[in-house]
C-alpha cells in the first residue's frame, strides 16, 4: 500500500508537508510504520469476524488513507 501510494503520487503532499528539503528513504520508512500502526488500530476497532475479511478491510483502510492524503495540510506521522 505504501509503495502504491508513492508510485501513483498520492504521497507528494505528505512529503512536501513533512520534509523541509528533499525526501529520503527514511521518510518513506516512517510512513510505512505509520500505516502498519494505524492499520493495526483500525483492524481492532472494526472487529472483523475473521481473517477472511482482510482484503475488504484493507481496501476500506486504503480509501481512508487516500482521503486523508488529499488534504493539502495533512501530515500523517506517528
Amino acid at each position: 500500500m505504501a509503495y502504491s501510494l508513492l508510485k501513483n503520487g498520492d504521497l507528494k503532499t505528505q512529503f512536501y508537508n513533512l520534509v523541509p528539503s528533499v525526501a529520503q528513504m527514511n521518510h518513506f520508512h516512517r510512513f510505512y510504520c505509520y500505516l502498519a500502526y494505524e492499520f493495526d488500530k483500525f483492524w481492532f476497532e472494526e472487529k472483523p469476524e475473521s481473517i477472511m475479511y482482510f482484503n475488504q478491510f484493507r481496501e476500506k483502510f486504503h480509501d481512508i488513507i487516500k482521503s486523508r492524503l488529499q488534504d493539502y495540510d495533512a501530515v500523517l506521522a506517528l
